[in-house]
């Protein structure tokens, strides 16, 4: 399976300028997002410091050392396949624990690098229903070291988990690390994560909806429920890969929707992302209340929990995209017109580039203002006003796309900005009809924002042809350290296949899985590779 490389001339477009343009560029206040509620609530915290002050206790007993370790299986019960030792040693030491894996490429390995005598070491990435072994290995601060054994037993995986075929894993290069796995964030039920053999060896008892985000503190952005049975994901929490809490915030389900249209079935609140911005407060797609649905983000702050700031996309966008728009319905009679799907915040100057599926557009504006810095996608039935925004190039135009990401910088030049996204190739409203429905792909594009062109520079994906076409969902990530890309073929076989590929710069594919056997609406929504062990968070009992 091969990659295509393309490179393409640009051409000279206009410069951004709101003069005149008919834009309002305004954030709005004065929706029906009043409707929308968010409360802080402690009570999972107060569960879980009851059970922080049991450990406390047991590791301050002094019945345990070394030889000796307490182990707790799944110590907030919400994450079967971790663990945490509790031990004491007699001089200060720091720890390493290393996970046995089928082979090499698949232990699972951390350093701890603070000497302490008093040890909680959160161990992860356990396979289920297995004895593991895990070795511990303590270094005093002279460079002595002792190793130590244990075996940790797990339960029976849920059946909820999809079944994984690995038919290629390359591990030679692929983009891994120490504790390093393929995370399944699903549209509905449980997030889980696999290694390069396609076991299981994460996974949340919480169900997961579309949010599920690494924060710059290495823990977990995470949308749940208040039960697993409950009809509506309006639980977001901050947590970590062990299963404990750092926020809870509870969104009020009177601006909930159901992602499919139907007048039943699970709804949504916070609908299909959220990201950290600078600040540390988070910016979340939602619901305002209205007959309008996923047009609307709140910035939400991180420690109050209170809503600081609201973007109306109706106010950013042409009236009669949202007044006349009749390209998709629903059975609930709501009006999905624009379909956010991604948010993604750009450092470079203070802006967000937002997914619109329904326009087949992905689009940059001022965080600050809401002002329109570019448009991607066909101008066709655009107003004369919104001509100047768009990017000048022989680009494709996407269709019913998502999860576009900035990338690092590919070119060594500031005036570029390289744009990464998963293109379904669905016209919905306005993408490209000539190649609809017949292959989807990951695309890279590099856009000259003083220019105002557009080149594509690297796709994977059309050479698949109809076999990997997705109609929704889906996704594609850079990897860091190689500069594969990982590529989420999410509704393969009419939802019942989620693909993942990692493919590298060339275009050589070297993992390649298949999941099949999940319930229904829990495919792939989005794929990550992300580390178990990422070395921003550190572990403690409060």
């Amino acid at each position: 399976m091969k990659a295509t490389l393309k490179k393409m001339s640009c051409f000279i477009g206009l410069t951004v300028s709101l003069a005149g343009c008919g834009v309002s560029g305004t954030v709005s206040n004065e929706t029906a997002i009043d409707q929308l509620s968010v409360s802080l609530n402690e009570e999972w915290q107060e569960d879980q410091t009851e059970k922080e002050k049991k450990y406390q206790s047991l590791l301050n007993s002094g019945e345990y050392d070394e030889d000796n370790m307490y182990i707790k299986l799944d110590p907030y019960g919400a994450s079967p396949l971790s663990a945490l030792l509790l031990f004491q040693t007699d001089e200060a030491m720091k720890a390493e624990i290393s996970v046995a894996g089928k082979d090499e490429n698949t232990t699972i390995k951390n350093n701890f690098e603070d000497y302490t005598t008093e040890h909680s070491l959160p161990v992860l990435g356990l396979y289920a229903d297995t004895e593991n072994e895990v070795t511990v290995t303590l270094t005093d601060e002279a460079g002595n070291s002792v190793e130590k054994t244990v075996a940790i037993k797990t339960g029976m995986l849920p059946d909820s988990i999809a079944k994984i075929d690995v038919k290629e894993a390359d591990t030679s290069k692929m983009d891994l690390g120490d504790s390093e796995l393929t995370f399944v964030v699903p549209s509905t039920k449980r997030a889980y994560a696999f290694d390069a053999n396609g076991d299981v060896r994460w996974y949340s008892t919480r169900y997961n909806s579309h949010i599920f985000k690494e924060l710059s503190n290495g823990n977990l952005l995470y949308l749940t429920k208040e039960s697993n049975d409950a009809d509506t994901y309006n639980v977001l929490l901050e947590t970590d890969y062990v299963g404990k809490i750092y926020k809870r915030y509870d969104f009020s389900s009177s601006s909930a929707a159901n992602d499919t249209g139907k007048s039943e079935g699970e709804m949504t609140v916070i609908h299909h992302d959220g990201i950290e911005l600078p600040s540390g407060n988070l910016l979340l797609t939602v619901n305002d209340g209205s007959n309008y649905i996923e047009d609307t983000m709140i910035e939400l702050n991180r420690e109050t929990g209170e809503i600081e700031k609201t973007i109306d996309l109706k106010d950013v966008l042409p009236e009669a995209f949202y007044e006349d728009y009749d390209s998709t319905s629903r059975e609930d009679g709501k009006i999905d017109w624009f379909h956010q799907n991604s948010v993604e915040y750009d450092e470079a100057d203070n802006s967000i580039i937002i997914s619109g599926r329904h326009q087949d557009t992905i689009m940059k504006i001022d965080y600050d203002t809401s002002e329109i810095k570019w448009i991607m996608g066909d101008s066709d039935g655009w107003p004369q006003s919104y001509q100047k925004y768009f990017l000048a190039g022989d680009v494709k135009a996407s269709g019913g796309q998502h999860a576009a990401i900035v990338l690092p910088d590919q070119d060594d030049n500031t005036d570029t900005t390289d744009i990464l996204y998963y293109d379904n190739n669905i016209s919905v409203t306005r993408g490209d009809e000539a190649s609809s429905e017949k292959y989807s792909e990951a695309r890279q594009v590099r856009i000259d924002e003083k220019e105002m062109t557009i080149e594509e520079v690297w796709t994977f994906g059309e050479e698949l042809g109809k076999a990997y076409y997705t109609k929704i969902i889906g996704s594609a990530r850079y990897l860091n350290s190689t500069g594969n890309r990982l590529v989420n073929f999410g509704y393969r076989d009419e939802g019942q296949t989620s693909s993942i590929l990692e493919v590298t710069e060339e275009g050589e594919t070297v993992f390649d899985a298949d999941l099949t056997d999940f319930p229904t609406s829990a495919w792939a929504y989005r794929a990550e590779r992300l580390s178990l062990y990422n070395g921003k968070w550190t572990y403690q009992l409060d």
